[in-house]
């Protein structure tokens, strides 16, 4: 007898699968032209619209609402307030997930500072997860291949995104021109993984409330 096929009665999970369901549509439609992305803001529209949209197709039950927000403040995030790029929920079931966005393109350079300001949105979700948020996500697009690539020198040495390239829960920071006070802390471990879609390069991390 087949296993009954359904979705996720656990709403966490369900959340988990609209965001991969919507983030393969994303990758689909940006390579193929549908959506034209040459910076943030219209990533995260677009992003936002298809979570909602894929979204609403998981509400089962009559009283099951599914909410899509854009730049969601959280106070108090390492003494500062931290808006979320994208958050979204199933409120009648206490379930959520906060969503960081990065956009990077070879034109723009400054690899430097997108490294460290990864690593500060990696370390936001981890803080936001740990107080009023179930899971969170990161992600990023680039055809800059200096992300990718294995730093010989400098911030890439310490702010890692290479491919393969493993986060350890510990302090980050590199007195990098721009970024010199920043230091930054993770509490969970991470491999980096990018996939590679013609010339671009796709990134997701998943984060969860530390244990």
């Amino acid at each position: 007898m087949k296993q009954p096929d359904k979705l996720a009665q656990n709403y966490t999970a369900r959340i988990s699968d609209i965001l991969d369901i919507s983030w393969k549509i994303l990758k689909s439609r940006f390579i193929d032209g549908r959506h034209e992305i040459t910076k943030e803001a219209p990533f995260q529209h677009y992003f936002a619209h298809i979570i909602s949209t894929i979204g609403e197709s998981y509400c089962t039950k009559r009283n099951d609402i599914f909410l899509v927000d854009l730049e969601t403040k959280i106070d108090d995030i390492k003494g500062k307030s931290k808006y979320l790029d994208i958050t979204c929920s199933f409120p009648n079931e206490n379930s959520s997930c906060a969503i960081e966005l990065k956009f990077k393109t070879s034109r723009q350079g400054a690899q430097d500072h997108g490294r460290i300001d990864a690593f500060v949105d990696i370390e936001a979700l981890e803080l936001v997860c740990n107080q009023s948020f179930d899971i969170g996500r990161f992600y990023m697009i680039t055809d800059s291949t200096p992300y990718i690539k294995k730093s010989k020198k400098g911030v890439g040495t310490v702010f890692t995104t290479h491919d393969g390239s493993l986060l350890k829960p510990g302090s980050y920071h590199f007195p990098s021109k721009g970024r010199e006070n920043i230091t930054i802390t993770l509490q969970n471990e991470y491999t980096i993984e990018w996939e590679k879609i013609n010339e671009w390069f796709f990134l997701q991390i998943n984060i969860a409330p530390s244990s």
